[in-house]
């Protein structure tokens, strides 16, 4: 029989596959027109920001918040999926305030560096997960659920 993971398990999990991924799918919707845009990330915890200089995406987001984000590992076999879907709302941030300065930091900590400056135009996108998703094929070899869910 499978082994059910704890929260704190899944969420160590998580935040791991996180820090070794660098690009994640953002899909947002305005009206019934979605859009899916590939995009830099960069985590704390489990939350994700990310840089733009604007955009569908962003006009989107300011109408409806409500997004989705894919990320997944590159595929080597059935044996090795991972990947993850989040769901969650979306805040923008502009240059000045608190949540741009948090994009900055987690900028700053994926880069390893003590100091970075952004241009004026560009925009942080944050996102709060309400439900992470996520599967890993892998974990089947330890007698472990391969999908798991938490929701925040």
């Amino acid at each position: 029989m499978e082994r059910e993971l704890s929260r704190e398990e899944i969420k160590h999990l998580v935040i791991d596959f996180l820090k070794e991924q660098t690009l994640c799918v953002i899909a947002s919707c305005l009206g019934n027109m979605p859009r899916a845009t590939t995009v830099e990330f960069f985590p704390i915890d489990t939350t994700i920001y990310i840089l733009s200089e604007g955009g569908k995406k962003i006009e989107n987001i300011m109408q409806n918040p409500n997004v989705s984000i894919a990320i997944h590992a590159p595929l080597i076999g059935w044996q090795s999926v991972r990947g993850l879907q989040i769901t969650g709302i979306a805040e923008i941030g502009k240059n000045g305030s608190s949540l741009f300065k948090e994009g900055l930091e987690a900028f700053k900590m994926r880069r390893g560096v003590k100091t970075a400056t952004l241009p004026d135009f560009m925009n942080v996108i944050k996102v709060k997960p309400n439900k992470i998703e996520y599967l890993d094929t892998t974990l089947g070899n330890k007698n472990v659920k391969v999908k798991h869910v938490l929701e925040f």
